[in-house]
């Protein structure tokens, strides 16, 4: 699953556009790796803790919400889904992988850096699982990107 999550990512860095409200961003974030792909006003995020998860949402922008200096501001929203491993101990006490599946909303605020290909961020991400490690479940991540 490494390997699948390594190429995926390699792909994604192949990719070369410009501005952060269009293309690709790449960066990190206090949740790992992050991406942004921009399609239209709208954009699809990837996301990888480093370890065992992965993790895609489709995000809708609001550039009218909130107004912070005369760089863009935009107030995000969407859902997605989350799939990773984890391990447990089964009823004869051994060690078990289990796959986990999620579906998550998110909610965040970005702010453009008008001089750099840069964007900052904050959201919160509700997520419910649905297999695996089923739950209710709050995450959040502070993070940039910067978009080639």
């Amino acid at each position: 699953m490494k390997k699948a999550m390594l190429v995926v990512f390699s792909l994604i860095l192949v990719v070369s556009v410009s501005a952060q409200e269009s293309g690709l961003g790449v960066g990190f974030s206090s949740e790992g790796l992050e991406g942004k792909y921009w399609k239209g006003a709208n954009a699809v995020a990837f996301h990888w803790d480093l370890n065992s998860h992965i993790g895609a949402d489709y995000l809708f922008h609001d550039y009218d919400m909130v107004t912070v200096t005369d760089n863009p501001t935009p107030v995000y929203y969407g859902a997605g889904v989350g799939l990773g491993s984890y391990k447990s101990i089964n009823s004869d006490f051994e060690e078990t992988t289990e796959l986990d599946l999620n579906i998550r909303g998110v909610a965040g605020i970005a702010f453009y850096v008008s001089s750099m290909p840069i964007d900052i961020y904050l959201e919160i991400t509700p997520s419910l699982g649905v297999l695996g490690g089923t739950g209710f479940g709050i995450g959040s991540a502070l993070g940039f990107r910067y978009y080639f």
